[in-house]
């Protein structure tokens, strides 16, 4: 299963300031929640399309570790600490579970 998180960038968040808040969130919790591996984190590169404009495509085996990820943030000072680190720099937040078909 993959939970894909896309978002955009908040007026004069600069990328490399986006780039490494996530670095430092995804770190945090692949470490915290081993069930959970960043595929990877994407830009569009050319402005053409609708946005958004960041991608992050998180892979996991079952909804469990949903609930695990949600109990773990709970009460994860840390973790809350670097998500609004991010949430200070990004809007327009999108998420979804999404299955492999092919």
């Amino acid at each position: 299963m993959f939970y894909f998180v896309s978002f955009n960038p908040r007026e004069r968040a600069k990328r490399d300031q986006i780039v490494e808040a996530y670095r430092r969130y995804a770190r945090h919790f692949e470490k915290k929640i081993p069930q959970f591996k960043l595929v990877g984190f994407y830009s569009r590169s050319v402005l053409l399309g609708s946005r958004p404009h960041y991608l992050a495509i998180w892979e996991f085996s079952d909804y469990s570790n949903l609930d695990e990820w949600n109990k773990v943030f709970a009460k994860d000072k840390e973790g809350q600490k670097l998500a609004k680190a991010l949430g200070d720099l990004a809007t327009d937040w999108e998420a979804k579970v999404m299955s492999n078909l092919i």
